[in-house]
C-alpha cells in the first residue's frame, strides 16, 4: 500500500470511487449521485481541486487480486486546521485500512495543526471512525451538493478527545488468559471509543495478536472479527477504525 499526492490521471479513479462509494453506502438517487459527481468531480472541478495551494490531495495505490491501481482519496483543505472535505474507499477494498492509512498519513504531514472533518448526518459509522482516532463531534451545519442542502455532523481534535486514547486503567505486563500468562504490548495500542485497546500475544516473541486487553476496563474478553472490529464484551467499549472505509465530506 502506498499513499501519494495524487495527479491529473488519477481523475477518473477518483470519480469512479466516489461514485460507487455513494451507491453503496447511502440512500441518494441516482440523479443525486450524478449531480455531486458532476459538480465536485467533473475534469474541471478535479484540476482545480489539484491547483489549488491550500488543498491537499492524497490517493492510496494498492494491488488487490493482481492488479494494482487507486483504490482510495482524501482531500484536505488546509487553514488554521487541516479540514478533510471528502474520503472515499472503494467498496471492494474496503477493510483493508486504507482509510486508516490516509488519516494517518494527514496527521504526519499537518502535525501541527488540529484535524477537523464534516460528516454527512446519514453516514453513522463515518463518524465513529474519527471518533476512534480522538477526534470528537462539535456542531452541525449544512451544505449545498448538486444544487440539494445535505446536514453534516462536524467533528475536530480539542479538548476532550484524550478520553477516547488514555487508559482508564493500568496497563500490566502481562495478563492470565486461557489459564496461561501472557505478555502484554504496552507500546502496541489500537484506539477505541472509550480507551485503547493493548494487544497480548501468546508468548514473547510472538508476532500474531493471541488477544486484547481493554484499558476501559482491565479485560481480556474482547471479540475481533475478519475487519479488524475490537469490542470489549465487559464494558462495551470498541474499535470501529478498520472497519469503516467509506465516504465522508
Amino acid at each position: 500500500m502506498e499513499v501519494r499526492p495524487a495527479e491529473s490521471d488519477d481523475r477518473d479513479r477518483i470519480r469512479a470511487i466516489t461514485r460507487d462509494s455513494l451507491q453503496s453506502s447511502y440512500s441518494l438517487s441516482p440523479q443525486q449521485i450524478e449531480s455531486i459527481l458532476e459538480q465536485e468531480f467533473d475534469d474541471a472541478s478535479l484540476d482545480d481541486l489539484l491547483d489549488d495551494p491550500d488543498t491537499t490531495v492524497l490517493v492510496v495505490d494498492e494491488t488487490i487480486d493482481g492488479t494494482e491501481a487507486v483504490y482510495g482519496f482524501i482531500t484536505v483543505e488546509v487553514g488554521t486546521r487541516a479540514t478533510i472535505r471528502w474520503l472515499h474507499v472503494d467498496p471492494e477494498a474496503r477493510g483493508r485500512g486504507i482509510a486508516t492509512a490516509l488519516l494517518g498519513r494527514v496527521r504526519e504531514e499537518f502535525v501541527e495543526k488540529p484535524i477537523a472533518a464534516s460528516v454527512l448526518e446519514d453516514a453513522v459509522e463515518g463518524g465513529e471512525f474519527l471518533k476512534g482516532f480522538g477526534l470528537k463531534e462539535t456542531d452541525h451545519d449544512q451544505i449545498l451538493l448538486g444544487g440539494e442542502e445535505f446536514g453534516v455532523t462536524m467533528f475536530a481534535e480539542g479538548q476532550g478527545s484524550e478520553t477516547l486514547t488514555e487508559p482508564a486503567v493500568p496497563i500490566p505486563e502481562s495478563v492470565t488468559v486461557d489459564g496461561v500468562s501472557r505478555p502484554v504490548d504496552r507500546d502496541d495500542s489500537v484506539p477505541g471509543r472509550e480507551a485503547p485497546f493493548f494487544t497480548v500475544y501468546a508468548a514473547e516473541g510472538e508476532q500474531d495478536a493471541y488477544g486484547y486487553f481493554c484499558s476501559q476496563c482491565g479485560s481480556t474478553n474482547v471479540s475481533a472479527d475478519g475487519q479488524d472490529r475490537l469490542e470489549c464484551g465487559d464494558c462495551g467499549n470498541s474499535h470501529l477504525a478498520d472497519e469503516w472505509d467509506d465516504a465522508y465530506l
